[in-house]
This record gives C-alpha cells, structure tokens and sequence, in this order.
C-alpha cells in the first residue's frame, strides 16, 4: 500500500528542487558621470530610486578619476547616505595586464585616499576589466600588496556585457532618437539571464553547490532604465537578491584561483583550476553578442 505522506513529502521537495532559484547581488563599477542620454546624476538618480523601492544594498566600485565630473562626489556621496557600500576600482582604471606593479599599486593607493572620506568605505577592490595579472609573479605581488593594505577581493561571480549593450543603444540612439528603446531592454535582460544561469550552472558543477552571487554591471545608460526590470526578473524566476554585503560573506571569496592569466569571473576562475576544457577566453566580451545584436537590428 502506497504511504500518500511520502509521496506528497517527495513531490514537494521536488518542486522546490525546481522553483527555487538562486542568490544575487547588485555591484556597479567605474561611476562615470558623463552624460549618456541621460546625465550622470540623472542616472544616478534612477539606479539609487530602483535600489531603494526594492530595499536593496548595492556594491558600487568607484574609478576615483571620475570624481571630478560634475556632480560625481555628490554622487558617490549619495550612495553612502543610503547605505551602499563603496569599493575600490582604483583611481585611472587600468589593466592590471598592461600595467607594471608598482604602476598599479600606487593607483589602487591614489583611490583609497579619494574613497576614505565616505562612510560607507570598505575595503574592497574591484580590477578594471577583472584582469588580475598575466603572469604568477605579478598576480601575487598584487594578492600580498592587497592583503599588506586590508582590501578582500570584490570578485565578481556573474560576469556579463551589460556595457557592450549600452554601447550598441548609445550608439543606435545617436543616428535614430526615436528608437524603441524596450528591444535593448529585452536583449538586455536575455543576455544578463543567459550568463545568469551559465555562472549558476559552472558554480554547481566547480563547486557542488550554488553561491551567493555578485553580479557585474555599470554606471550606465541600461542600468538606470532597466534596472528595476533586471531586478523584478529575478523576482519572477525565484531568484532573491540579496544585499552586497550579505552575498560577499560567501565562503567563495576567500579563494584565490591559480589560473594564468588571472581573472575573469571567480567562478570561471576556480573552473579553470579544475580544469574544465569548455571554458572560452576571454569569459565575456561584446564580440560575443554581436551577431545577435546585428541580427535584431540592435
């Protein structure tokens, strides 16, 4: 005879198994004010109303460089009072790849003095373009220098193209104003789902489980309309996203991937390790979207 608890016990777990979705953070790096469209602290503006509507704690990785625009400090300043943390993403934003250690280090050095003056500082850095050294001898120059200073590695998890996207409505926009601007938002939100469920999928398979996740985007035009698209995404599909803070408390960024060169999303990072052969290089770049750009008229 069939015990009908079981069964409905199993069935539920079952459902959960599938419905469940993961964990997901906000990060945006660099904080360039220029105007795209909109100004910088119109966008800014619109990123920090989305962040609060849905009682969100966001990363923001700041390029000290960009301080000086109008209204940047006032910006960034912003982002503290309502709580976001602030990281380094150094003052000029150069690859790690094509710049020296002692180059590099002093930049990261130029940023931390720029960002002290927010509250909500932590000691966290971003590499421009995830480059975190071409060879062992400069990647770990760079890891003691980082320890030597209190910074943690804000890695990323979900790496993505978001910028590439904003390029391509940017440039679009320019020779066609009246562009439906909802056909980048639909791509927009395909491609970030798409690397989504790619970097969730490497994670169960790299790791045995699912991380809390830190997804990459920008200071830019498709973050400030489509947010609040991106994040009620999530939403439907199950997924939670969660505060930056809570996501960088995962055990995962701890870790330091030996992979040459290093970089890239931690998750691809740590892959790599492991060996994987299905792995492309670079993880993430526009070329990668292109045809299909091209192909919708985008």
């Amino acid at each position: 005879m069939f015990n009908y608890k079981y069964i409905i016990t199993y069935v539920s777990l079952l459902f959960t198994f599938f419905v469940h979705g993961g964990e997901v953070s906000i990060t945006i790096d660099d904080f360039n004010f220029n105007d795209q469209l909109l100004s910088g602290e119109e966008r800014n503006n619109e990123i920090l109303k989305t962040l609060t509507k849905h009682k969100i704690i966001a990363a923001g990785f700041v390029t000290t460089k960009y301080l000086s625009l109008p209204n940047a400090q006032n910006g960034v300043e912003a982002w503290s009072k309502a709580g976001h943390l602030i990281g380094n993403h150094t003052e000029n934003h150069f690859s790690y790849a094509k710049t020296n250690f002692n180059d590099f280090s002093n930049d990261v050095l130029l940023a931390d003095g720029k960002l002290k003056v927010f509250k909500t500082f932590q000691k966290f850095f971003r590499f421009p373009y995830l480059k975190e050294g071409e060879t062992e001898e400069k990647r770990d120059q760079l890891r003691k220098f980082l320890i030597s200073q209190g910074y943690k590695n804000g890695a990323v998890t979900i790496d993505a193209s978001d910028w590439y996207v904003n390029k391509r409505m940017l440039d679009k926009l320019k020779v066609y104003p009246d562009f439906d601007k909802t056909k980048f938002r639909d791509f927009y939100l395909k491609h970030l789902w798409d690397r989504t469920q790619y970097y969730s999928s490497l994670s169960q398979k790299t790791l045995g489980r699912d991380v809390k996740h830190t997804l990459l985007l920008h200071h830019n035009l498709t973050t400030a309309l489509f947010l609040d698209d991106l994040i009620e995404m999530f939403k439907s599909k199950g997924w939670k996203v969660i505060d930056a803070t809570e996501a960088f408390n995962d055990p995962i960024y701890k870790l330091q991937p030996k992979n040459i060169p290093a970089g890239e999303s931690l998750i691809w990072a740590l892959a790599k390790d492991k060996g994987d052969k299905t792995l492309r290089y670079p993880a993430e770049d526009g070329e990668y979207e292109k045809a299909e750009m091209d192909k919708l008229g985008l």
